[in-house]
């Protein structure tokens, strides 16, 4: 039989065990608790930092963000991309040179400041405007369709196009079809992803070529609102599917109609060439009987040495058709008519007609035989602007350097030659090219 006093004993032992374990375990408790709260602290700490270091950022990004949607409000622009070989100024403005192209930059900036009106923020605008073109090309053109006057001022009427506004540029993209197009599809591209570019007036609406670099742009409504088209003489059957805005501008800026692709005939022009123009007289020269200027048989009897076949080498550059030997007394007559009566006009000696009723050169009597190749190869002493890359079959002037005797040799001036760029040209031909 078990002592009561020892039960109780052992039960005052069990309790305080328990007692301590229950100590030991809020003690424990109270342990995790401190710990999680001085991390609880300090993450509130970081929160707290945090916050204030994202506000602050906050403040700064939204200060950044007003003052550039402030200075995109005041610094935004206009990009007006115009294809210059499709987009040609009306000749009244180009036949007077510098005059004109500055009055036809000041319309053109005029009708495109009335387009924008339309936009919010527009009077903030500046106004930039490129235009891209072959001048060479169209040189050419003019002068094979007879229009002398924007032949002689189309130079100078760029000149003046750039130089009346400051951010207007009138640029000769250089030979080839494909120049222009390259330049504006790269500019368009660039300027539509800057965010100061509020606007792309583009003059390309004649040439389909241009729809592909369009394509991107078209499904996104913000940017396709970005986009105009300037209305050409005849539009591109693919650009009316095209959700981008046509704009109309005054008839007195660009043609309305289309150049003629065929040379008028000398004839219709020998009235009023002979009207303008005396006819040349050679007290020296006896075997030269004067002939009324612009006798349009005269022109159907003689066979001019342009327009005549393009040569090119392997590398497909321009090799000029060799026009023989002269002799002396011809080269030596040429020179007496000229110290006589001036220079003779290359136009109706070599390419059969010249389309200038004003001309100051010498027409009539028209050089015969070896004459002629001497005056050619004269021309030809003068490097062309284009090179071996020109394609022109009514070009005189020359595309190899005529100090390379025999052809491929080098040249005795070396450097100084004005055909140093052409010496690499490998004068053999290979083939015949007959584009225009």
């Amino acid at each position: 039989m078990s002592d009561p006093l020892i039960e109780r004993l052992e039960g005052f032992k069990q309790n305080d065990e328990e007692r301590q374990g229950f100590l030991r375990e809020l003690v424990e408790a109270y342990s995790q608790l401190e710990r999680e709260l001085t991390i609880a602290r300090s993450d509130h700490l970081d929160q707290l930092n945090s916050r204030r270091l994202w506000q602050d950022k906050a403040q700064v990004a939204e200060a950044r963000l007003k003052d550039s949607q402030e200075s995109t409000a005041i610094n935004g622009f206009l990009l007006c991309l115009i294809d210059g070989d499709g987009y040609l100024f009306d000749e009244s403005l180009i036949r007077q040179g510098a005059v004109g192209g500055g009055e036809a930059a000041n319309r053109l900036l005029d009708n495109i400041k009335r387009h924008i009106q339309q936009y919010d923020g527009a009077v903030h605008w500046k106004i930039i405007v490129r235009i891209y073109a072959n001048l060479e090309g169209l040189l050419k053109k003019y002068a094979y369709i007879g229009f002398t006057e924007e032949e002689r001022a189309l130079r100078h009427f760029v000149a003046g196009f750039t130089q009346s506004q400051p951010l207007f540029d009138f640029v000769d993209a250089g030979y080839g079809k494909e120049r222009a197009d390259h330049k504006i599809k790269e500019q368009l591209g660039l300027f539509l992803s800057n965010i100061q570019c509020k606007h792309v007036m583009l003059g390309v609406a004649h040439d389909n070529g241009y729809v592909p670099a369009l394509d991107p742009y078209k499904s996104n409504p913000t940017t396709a609102s970005r986009i105009s088209l300037l209305r050409p003489i005849r539009t591109g059957w693919e650009f009316q599917s095209l959700p981008f805005g046509f704009v109309q501008f005054d008839s007195s800026i660009f043609r309305t109609e289309e150049l003629p692709n065929d040379r008028p005939s000398y004839a219709n022009l020998a009235k009023t060439a002979s009207a303008l123009r005396q006819p040349a007289a050679s007290p020296v020269l006896q075997n030269h009987k004067p002939k009324p200027a612009g006798v349009a048989k005269d022109l159907v009897d003689r066979r001019p040495i342009y327009p005549g076949p393009i040569y090119l080498n392997k590398d497909e550059e321009r090799v000029d058709e060799q026009l023989g030997t002269i002799s002396e007394k011809a080269e030596s007559n040429l020179q007496l008519r000229i110290d006589q009566e001036g220079k003779m006009c290359n136009d109706f000696h070599l390419r059969g007609d010249c389309l200038n009723p004003r001309c100051p050169y010498v027409h009539e009597p028209s050089l015969e035989g070896e004459e002629v190749i001497a005056l050619a190869l004269r021309a030809r002493q003068t490097a062309c602007g284009t090179g071996s890359r020109c394609r022109f079959k009514l070009c005189v002037l020359g595309h190899q350097c005529p100090n390379q005797r025999p052809r491929g040799t080098p040249c005795p001036r070396a450097h100084t030659c004005y055909f140093k760029k052409l010496h690499h040209v490998d004068p053999h031909i290979d083939h015949e090219h007959g584009d225009f």
